[in-house]
């Protein structure tokens, strides 16, 4: 599997857009409502909007398409997806924890039409 992004949880995602474009010094990719991304040569950073982020820090999305071939193989190791398949206009996410209690994401992009 390749690296999709990494993602911050952020309260105030307009805030935390215009801090990381001052510390990276260039403009997001896109920034909508519960979601902004930088591309930074070649990789992806986000910011997602959170009501309530977890205890913080940044989370490793894998690219993971189809998304739910990828989900039945981490099950078939004994994982357990935490929540369910979130669908969003960016794609669809699923997270995971692993035996280390850290949490990382599968990300599957939209279907182009």
């Amino acid at each position: 599997m390749m690296i999709a992004f990494i993602s911050y949880p952020v309260t105030d995602l307009d805030r935390a857009v215009e801090f990381y474009q001052k510390v990276l010094a260039i403009e997001p990719l896109f920034h909508r409502e519960d979601w902004a991304e930088f591309k930074i040569e070649g990789q992806r950073f986000a910011l997602k909007k959170e009501s309530n982020p977890q205890t913080g820090g940044a989370t490793v999305y894998f690219m993971a398409k189809p998304l739910q071939n990828y989900i039945d193989r981490l099950e078939g190791f004994g994982a357990k997806i935490l929540g369910s398949v979130e669908t969003h206009s960016y794609g669809k996410l699923a997270h995971f924890k692993d035996p280390e209690g850290n949490i990382f994401g599968l990300y599957e992009p939209p279907i182009k039409q």
